[in-house]
């Protein structure tokens, strides 16, 4: 029974801990995710329409929470503080958690729970199935010798709060230490949005009065299809499916031209939701880099008004462009922000709070040259 309480204790806090530091790594990616849950539910569920929107202004805060306690968890559970307590604690956040991916999984709502961030992509019902495994690991703790244990050392606690905490907002400012998605530094956009590898499918046939299932076209002319089935269309999937530049009103796509030569792209999702000031640091920047023979092109979501009057009250003398909010914001977690390409390669990436100098810019594509 004790090696079995190590095992699962091990088995809960290493889980815990690895998807807490990952979400806090992107704190703004869980926070959309948090965003879709509750959107969707205002729908479904119009009794509490007010409820559901209630929270959506406080996504980014509950993002850093709900990740800083997966880890504050973990690190008690490890260190026996408190052990009862703290696994019905666990009980009761896989508990929520279960819920969100259920509800997900069965009505088909939310397709990615975001459990482990942009890392890795789980299935709605793998991911409640992982909720239902760690709580009933947890529910087993609780019979076992493991809540004998009890430690009042509360330091470890409070630590590993602070440093979760102070993670999450790091990310927020800073942008992920870790970049996943495909639109990272380093990353070739063009060869992104490249099927990965050929389609392969199998066939189902009827030969001879049987149904046979083949990975190859059959020779048989007599033979009668009944149907086919793709074998790895979610790794021959293109990493990158939905990334377009257009200007309104003008039926010419930039999207190809967007990978020509040095492009320095200052990304704006929503007008109303940015740290505006960072632009006129932005507007002497792009003036700066417009010499050197970098283009600059504003990308955003909002109305040509609202962009138009942001480019007259901060004086941005460079072209603007539409792309969508939701590749805007997998694109960079910053608004604004900076996005540095030559030739369709990521050669840099610039969160508002953290703005390159010209220096900057010129080393990263002299280096890479």
């Amino acid at each position: 029974m004790r090696q079995y309480s190590r095992i699962a204790t091990f088995l809960l806090v290493f889980i815990f801990l690895f998807s807490g530091l990952i979400k806090l790594n992107d704190p703004i990616g869980t926070q959309l995710k948090l965003e879709e849950y509750f959107d969707v539910f205002s729908q479904d569920f119009p009794a509490m329409e007010g409820f559901w929107k209630f929270w959506i202004p406080f996504a980014l805060p509950l993002s850093i929470l709900l990740s800083s306690m997966e880890i504050v968890l973990g690190i008690a559970l490890w260190a026996n503080y408190r052990t009862k307590q703290v696994l019905w604690t666990f009980l009761g956040l896989l508990g929520f958690f279960g819920f969100l991916t259920f509800y997900s999984a069965y009505f088909n709502k939310v397709t990615d729970c975001g459990c482990f961030g942009e890392t890795i992509k789980l299935t709605p019902w793998t991911s409640f199935f992982k909720d239902v495994f760690l709580f009933v690991l947890a529910l087993s703790l609780l019979f076992t010798d493991k809540i004998k244990s009890f430690n009042k050392n509360l330091s470890p606690v409070i630590i590993s709060a602070i440093i979760s905490v102070t993670l999450g907002i790091y990310c927020y400012f800073y942008l992920p230490i870790h970049d996943g998605l495909p639109y990272a530094i380093g990353d070739n956009i063009p060869q992104n949005m490249k099927s990965r590898e050929a389609m392969r499918f199998s066939y189902v046939y009827k030969i001879n009065g049987k149904e046979e299932t083949l990975t190859e076209m059959p020779t048989d002319t007599q033979a009668v299809f009944v149907s086919m089935q793709a074998l790895n269309e979610k790794e021959a999937r293109p990493l990158i499916t939905d990334y377009r530049i257009w200007i309104d009103n003008d039926s010419i796509d930039y999207t190809a031209e967007s990978f020509k030569g040095k492009k320095l792209m200052v990304i704006i999702p929503n007008v109303h939701h940015s740290h505006l000031d960072a632009l006129k640091q932005i507007a002497l920047l792009a003036n700066e880099a417009s010499k050197k023979g970098i283009e600059v092109w504003l990308l955003s979501a909002s109305s040509d008004e609202e962009v138009n009057s942001i480019r007259h009250e901060y004086q941005l003398n460079f072209p603007a462009m539409s792309v969508d909010t939701k590749v805007l914001k997998t694109i960079i977690r910053s608004s604004p922000g900076l996005w540095l390409l030559n030739q369709g390669t990521v050669r840099g990436k610039w969160s508002a709070y953290h703005l390159p100098s010209i220096e900057d810019i010129d080393q990263r594509l002299i280096t890479t040259d």
